[in-house]
């Protein structure tokens, strides 16, 4: 069997960029060079922290076709329809080069330049940079680019010979860890950013004894925009701007809360509901079914459109004793009886 990535390498790179973005607690996203919209689609689902959900997703792309089959890949599904979201989500996709002027009032919180720059020709490497630093100055800036040294784990690319070729017949050149390093610091000095070097897919399974270990297959370089924004933006593009292409708004759920008395007996048919099933800690005690954890409730999509954040739900919680009484507050998801 050939050597693969497990998870396949787009899911890892895909996961890294959106633990950066939550772990920044970003809350709007532009993508730079979107193409066909996977890492938007990605970033669609639920994120980590309640309290910060993504609400605004933005893709540019120089291709029309691709925003088109992007379009379709991000529209509501029946599953969203029926389940709508409890935080707002609105997607829009613009036609245009992503070395142009800033779209208005888009960007400033963060933006992905994901498996992109490496097809621009290195002459307008800088406009890019540029574009997405000094022009958009986001608080986050995520870039992904293939890492040429691991090239050599590739036998078809021939690294290291006359006959070495790219990953992809677009390429216009592929950067080494050096190569990326010094680019990125170089930018980040240059537009006022703090910038943190990952790597994204160490190790390959079934690689055998001639896997050449040499960082990552793809890596990824996080800048901060430093507290101390005294830069400048980048001079005007003489480009025209990006035009709309499409506009997208998921179902959101919108009904008002429940009144206190129906809201009582909804948490406890919901925690009824679980309390079978609740496996969230292994010890045998704990498996009741008149014991539900906090976490399996909040698990419960009809709970959230009730209370929507987390902390709002552990307060109500703490206002009816008579219902749930906390049995086991020292695990990481604190533990109710049901009393009725």
């Amino acid at each position: 069997m050939a050597p693969y990535f497990s998870p396949p390498m787009w899911e890892q790179r895909r996961m890294c960029i959106a633990k950066a973005l939550y772990t920044h607690k970003v809350q709007s996203v532009l993508e730079i060079g979107c193409g066909e919209g996977n890492v938007l689609a990605f970033l669609t689902g639920p994120t980590t922290d309640d309290e910060h959900p993504i609400t605004e997703l933005v893709g540019v792309d120089i291709s029309a076709d691709a925003l088109g089959n992007a379009k379709a890949a991000l529209e509501p599904t029946p599953h969203d329809h029926h389940y709508p979201r409890v935080d707002e989500l609105r997607i829009r996709l613009y036609h245009g080069d992503g070395t142009g002027p800033p779209i208005e009032g888009v960007g400033g919180d963060a933006i992905v330049c994901s498996e992109v720059i490496e097809h621009v020709q290195p002459a307008q490497v800088a406009a890019l940079t540029n574009a997405i630093l000094g022009g958009y100055r986001p608080r986050v800036a995520v870039f992904t680019t293939p890492n040429a040294e691991f090239n050599v784990n590739f036998p078809g690319l021939a690294y290291g010979t006359p006959q070495a070729k790219f990953r992809d017949d677009d390429h216009k050149f592929e950067w080494t860890r050096a190569d990326f390093e010094q680019w990125a610091h170089k930018s980040a000095q240059d537009h006022g950013y703090t910038v943190e070097m990952r790597a994204i897919g160490l190790t390959m399974r079934n690689a055998g004894t001639s896997f050449v270990a040499c960082g990552g297959c793809t890596q990824m370089a996080l800048f901060v925009r430093s507290a101390d924004d005294s830069h400048c933006g980048s001079p005007a593009s003489a480009l025209e701007p990006a035009l709309l292409f499409a506009s997208i708004d998921y179902p959101v759920y919108s009904l008002p809360r429940l009144a206190d008395e129906q809201l009582c007996a909804f948490v406890l048919e919901q925690a009824q509901l679980v309390a079978d099933n609740d496996d969230d800690d292994n010890d045998d005690d704990h498996k009741d079914s008149r014991t539900v954890s906090e976490d399996a409730l909040w698990e419960m999509l009809e709970v959230k459109y009730q209370f929507r954040r987390r902390r709002a739900l552990t307060a109500w919680l703490a206002t009816q004793p008579e219902l749930l009484a906390v049995v086991d507050d020292t695990q990481p998801s604190r533990r109710y009886r049901l009393l009725q």
